[in-house]
């Protein structure tokens, strides 16, 4: 270190011991006359109780405990969560029977909604909400109401 920033490290040393000893002997609180002749009040006096209310309030107006500090989009409701969800539409319980293969492939199909007894359809075809995506030598897709259906023919023969 050259002479120079020795000399400007020995000024701030200098400087800090003088702030520490200022400090050490200045009053932290200046007392006016009245303050120091006025008596403690006496240990049996109550304090006046604190409104507490209006800290609760407060926390309720401002919304202290939301992230967004405003009230929800939505007021509480208790009798919402007490009504029952509305029922679902069952899914149908689809069931192939046989498949026809050949220049346009076709399939029969037992089960769909709306409709009595078996159907044949090829592929494209759309019964009660349900389209029928690929028809192949052993098994159709079916695709609707949020479900897909690989259907397989049963083999009685097999468990």
């Amino acid at each position: 270190m050259t002479g120079r920033g020795m000399w400007g490290v020995g000024m701030w040393v200098v400087a800090g011991g003088v702030a520490l000893a200022v400090s050490g002997f200045a009053p932290v609180v200046t007392l006016t006359r009245s303050a120091a002749l006025r008596r403690p009040s006496p240990p049996s006096a109550v304090p006046s109780p604190y409104p507490a209310d209006s800290l609760a309030r407060l926390a309720v107006v401002r919304d202290v405990f939301r992230a967004t500090r405003r009230p929800p989009s939505l007021a509480y409701d208790p009798q919402r969560a007490v009504a029952p969800p509305e029922p679902q539409v069952p899914k149908p319980v689809l069931a192939l029977l046989g498949i026809v293969a050949g220049a346009e492939a076709t399939a029969v199909i037992e089960g769909f909604p709306g409709t009595d007894g078996a159907r044949v359809v090829r592929v494209g075809d759309v019964l009660s909400g349900l389209r029928v995506k690929q028809i192949a030598s052993d098994r159709v897709l079916i695709v609707g109401m949020d479900t897909t259906w690989m259907l397989r023919v049963r083999e009685p023969w097999k468990p």
